[in-house]
């Protein structure tokens, strides 16, 4: 006699997890060339308020251009402005209290990037306080959270530093650890890696790819490849890792 559909169905399910673990464990590049039935299988992780907002964002854009005198019009889809206010805007809605930490770290109208840097950095990494949570592992971002770093000492510029999100999960592009692609959205006038904005936009919102190094595997990032090219440090400099959470 044969078993009823939803026992079969169920013995199916369970041999796609089984199948798609022992593919994990083998090698974790190969579950991302599974069969689609077998990445199907995997449980959805819930996407977190700040990717939320960044995507309503992406949506609502008609015009974006990257200038430090921030000028945002939702209504119009307009976002001209750099990359912490950008940032400040996105945390502002999807992470207020996190915001509200940053903002009173310089006193100022609209924090600088040097201001996400320096809050993430002195976040405990336990667990949040104050809207934050410092992460000392490339593996552990997940998208929504934040990369920031002081200008580096051989960058002449009056910019602080940079502060962008993370769109992507990190793909670790050695054995060791030491260097990482990630796929990032952010504000620039300078394009990254794979970057979205010179085919839609000259400049402002977008989405590019970057290279971050560690010195010391499991240790904070010490220098960055601004055009994702996967042994290329353009910059050293402390890079600093965090989550917001409201």
């Amino acid at each position: 006699m044969s078993p009823p559909p939803g026992v079969l169905a169920t013995v199916a399910a369970m041999n796609l997890r089984a199948a798609l673990v022992a593919l994990s464990l083998a090698s974790p590049a190969a579950a991302q060339h599974a069969p689609r039935a077998l990445r199907a299988a995997q449980p959805e992780v819930a996407r977190s308020p700040v990717a939320a907002e960044i995507e309503r964002i992406r949506g609502n854009v008609r015009s974006t251009r990257y200038v430090h005198a921030t000028r945002v019009d939702e209504r119009a889809g307009r976002y001209d402005f750099d990359c912490s206010a950008m940032a400040s805007l996105v945390l502002s809605h999807a992470a207020p209290r996190a915001h509200a930490v940053v903002l009173r770290r310089n006193g100022r109208s609209r924090p600088v990037a040097r201001d996400f840097h320096d809050v993430i950095a002195s976040a405990p990494v336990d667990r949040p306080r104050d809207g934050w949570l410092r992460l000392t592992r490339m593996q552990d971002l997940r998208p929504g959270d934040v990369i920031a770093w002081r200008r580096p000492p051989t960058v002449a510029s009056r910019n602080t530093g940079h502060v962008a999100f993370v769109h992507e999960a990190p793909r670790r592009l050695d054995r060791d650890g030491r260097r990482w692609s990630v796929r990032i959205a952010d504000a620039t006038s300078i394009p990254h890696g794979d970057d979205t904005r010179p085919r839609q936009h000259q400049s402002g919102f977008g989405y590019g790819t970057l290279t971050l190094f560690v010195e010391t595997p499991g240790g904070d990032p010490t220098a960055y490849g601004w055009y994702g090219l996967d042994t290329r440090i353009d910059f050293r400099t402390h890079i600093a890792l965090g989550r917001a959470v409201r």
